[in-house]
């Protein structure tokens, strides 16, 4: 399990261009330097050309209560791909295989926000495709995840890109219907455009999987 506190999460330390500096920080102190760092996003996706998002429990330290990719955690020092699909398991009740998933890029993100924190990132972006399982058979740590939301991929990137508002179903920590109308204040303002730049690659695959 990796179960701690968001503060006292130690991370790895990296240079400008991704590679490892030797040095370990507190989460906390990471995000206070504006230290680089390494982070795990996944997109999770239905055969009916869905894709799931996660509010974010209130209590984490930075966009608590923000919509967000449907998994995401930080990479610890010596985590390995196993490791970090157990955030998948946690935080929504998912079990996957490594094989399962699909890399689909690595991104810089660097999020500066009004209480002064930085998140430099670099991401590493995977998808996967879940069959046979509705949103409501989802089971979420409410330490982590409230609410598990469901929408159409193409409207997602748009409603990321334009604005405006989307309707989605949703279900919660509580194991209960929890369908809302998201709007922009949703979003995570400070790590729109590379939501946007990752859910493009998102469109991508989803594009080359279907039949001519």
């Amino acid at each position: 399990m990796r179960v701690t506190s968001d503060a006292t999460e130690v991370l790895e330390v990296l240079d400008e261009s991704g590679a490892p500096t030797g040095a370990s920080k507190a989460r906390a102190e990471v995000h206070r330097d504006g230290d680089w760092h390494r982070a795990f996003h996944l997109w999770v996706m239905h055969p009916d050309g869905h894709v799931l998002l996660q509010r974010r429990s209130r209590d984490k330290d930075l966009a608590g209560g923000k919509v967000d990719v449907s998994v995401a955690g930080h990479v610890r020092p010596g985590e390995t791909v196993l490791d970090l699909l157990r955030e998948a398991e946690e935080e929504i009740g998912l079990t996957l295989r490594p094989g399962a998933i699909e890399f689909l890029l690595t991104q810089r993100s660097e999020r500066r926000y009004p209480d002064g924190a930085v998140d430099r990132e670099f991401q590493d972006v995977y998808v996967t495709l879940v069959e046979g399982r509705e949103l409501t058979d989802y089971a979420l740590d409410c330490a982590e995840v409230t609410v598990l939301y469901e929408a159409p991929l193409e409207r997602l990137v748009g409603f990321y890109r334009n604005g405006g508002s989307l309707p989605v179903a949703g279900w919660d920590c509580q194991q209960r219907r929890n369908d809302a109308l998201l709007i922009e204040d949703d979003l995570i303002a400070e790590g729109r455009a590379d939501t946007v730049t990752s859910l493009e690659h998102v469109q991508r695959w989803w594009a080359a999987r279907e039949p001519a």
